[in-house]
């Protein structure tokens, strides 16, 4: 009854692994072994059924066959690596007595090898799966460890038995009923393959994570490296724009400098040009001059924005000598236009004195270039007790109101028609530096055509 018993749980289980679909090499060797065992349980019953012993040296060769099986589908591929010297070991000692117990058949030594083999199998089995990384915390393997030391435990009990060697009766009840041996072995193979069934899915169910991290992590790296390209290409797109603009900015004035040397060279040679010409044509070379030198400054610190986003120190200093230093900037021809008014002598705030000494020459270049020829511009610096900061306004007359936008701050913009010269990075630089200093730039429209451009600074 046991055997067809053990035989229906064979079947059984071979089944539910088969439904699962886990295709492992682990599974199609236990697989294997369920048939194995299968055949030698057959051997055994037909025995019984011819009313002889009930055992049978091939089904019982064939049994611990599988056994050994089943403790090489615990291994992982590296069978022989030194972590699984000591089981590849016991699962060669336990490969002998199956051997033995085929050649010998039925002699009084076959139960003494039977359990031999069963202890160094169970061993075997035991060291495998502890040493197998892929099942390492997995909750299922204390239960696979737990019916294999039983194992162990049943295999020494009858390796006890069987002494003194060749006595059947101490093994085997006299009166041919089933030993208590093979009954407690119906009960644990039924846990053993459900402990196995649940160590596979585990097993399954890790590796079917770790390619799902392992898909995300891609992604998450092809994202990264489009996110990167796409920022790349940007930058490198805003660089090549900023070339252009040099470019631009600086041809021109460089083509009027070289007219006004070349003028002033003919003058020379001929010895008509008076020394008042002279000065005046030389005033101009020195305006174009500090027109492209302007030009440059912009164009590098475009770069320096965009690449470093932040300025590089912050200084305690007088925002009135910045100032002081962005007119000396100027062209001397058009300096005078420019009026101050201060509401007191010291205003010292904490920020970089070379971006924002370019981002004041920036407001008047701007007011100077698009306010009508002669008329003055306004500089003042007042102080917005409410918002603990200071406020530099920069007032000037306009032609038309509405050339304005409220985009003019926007990079490569420019609020006025094509006929005037430019790139539109001026006031874009302005509110940059406006932004590092975790200020604001913004413009008003007020009467008589006019527009005042408001950069505002924390105070200290």
């Amino acid at each position: 009854m046991f055997q067809y018993l053990l035989m229906g749980e064979l079947v059984i289980f071979s089944i539910c692994l088969l439904v699962i679909q886990i295709k492992t090499r682990t599974v199609y060797i236990w697989l294997f072994s369920n048939a194995v065992a299968l055949l030698g349980n057959l051997y055994i019953a037909q025995v019984i059924g011819t009313g002889g012993s009930i055992t049978s040296p091939t089904g019982e060769a064939l049994l611990v066959f599988s056994s050994f099986l089943k403790a090489l589908s615990f291994a992982d591929r590296s069978l022989f690596r030194k972590s699984n010297r000591i089981p590849s070991a016991f699962l060669l000692i336990g490969a002998i007595p199956i051997l033995l117990g085929l050649v010998l058949g039925e002699t009084n030594v076959r139960l003494f090898l039977i359990s031999i083999s069963g202890i160094f199998l169970s061993l075997a089995s035991i060291f495998y799966l502890i040493n197998n990384k892929s099942c390492i915390g997995l909750p299922s393997i204390k239960y696979c460890v737990t019916v294999l030391s039983i194992y162990f435990a049943i295999y020494g009990f009858t390796l006890i038995n069987s002494y003194p060697i060749g006595n059947r009766t101490r093994f085997i009840p006299i009166d041919g009923s089933v030993p208590h041996v093979i009954i407690i072995v119906a009960f644990l193979a039924f846990f053993f393959h459900m402990a196995f069934i649940g160590l596979i899915i585990g097993r399954q169910t890790r590796e079917n994570i770790f390619k799902m991290r392992k898909s995300v992590r891609i992604r998450q790296a092809i994202d990264q490296m489009k996110t990167n390209e796409k920022a790349s290409s940007a930058l490198a797109e805003e660089r090549y724009n900023l070339l252009k603009m040099l470019t631009h900015e600086v041809r021109q004035p460089l083509n009027t400098a070289q007219a006004t040397l070349e003028t002033i060279s003919q003058q020379l040679s001929r010895g008509q040009t008076e020394p008042v010409h002279i000065q005046q044509t030389v005033m101009k070379a020195q305006s174009t001059i500090n027109s492209i030198v302007l030009s440059i400054s912009n164009s590098i610190l475009g770069s320096t924005l965009i690449t470093q986003g932040r300025p590089s120190q912050l200084y305690s200093i007088d925002l009135y000598d910045v100032f002081q230093l962005a007119l000396f900037d100027l062209d001397p021809l058009h300096r005078g236009r420019i009026q101050q008014k201060v509401d007191q002598p010291v205003n010292y705030a904490d920020a970089d004195p070379i971006i924002l000494r370019l981002a004041i020459r920036n407001l008047l270049e701007n007011a100077l270039k698009y306010s009508p020829s002669g008329t003055p511009i306004l500089f003042e610096m007042v102080t917005d007790e409410e918002n603990l900061a200071f406020v530099i306004r920069v007032t000037n007359k306009i032609n038309n109101q509405s050339t304005l936008s409220d985009n003019i701050f926007e990079w490569s913009t420019r609020g006025v028609d094509s006929l005037y010269e430019g790139s539109g990075l001026g006031l874009y630089i302005v509110r940059a530096v406006a932004k590092l200093h975790n200020g604001d730039i913004r413009y008003n429209l007020l009467g008589d055509n006019q527009v005042a451009f408001e950069l505002t600074i924390p105070a200290v």
